[in-house]
């Protein structure tokens, strides 16, 4: 089962267990930073694996 860590601006916001939470939570973020953020820039995804992990494009989850 795949781990995400969701981080803005480099800090964990909140770690997921699976792509419809990445998807669910990336847009309610859209939703609350529609005046300064509306694309998610500042926002980072890292699929977790048991050695480290790799940041995933956030369009992914749109």
């Amino acid at each position: 089962m795949p781990k995400y860590d969701v981080m803005v601006d480099g800090e964990r916001m909140v770690r997921v267990k699976s792509d419809d939470e990445v998807r669910t939570w990336l847009a309610n973020y859209r939703e609350e930073h529609q005046e300064d953020d509306p694309e998610a820039t500042h926002v980072q995804i890292v699929h977790l694996r048991f050695a480290g992990g790799s940041l995933v494009p956030r369009e992914r989850f749109f």
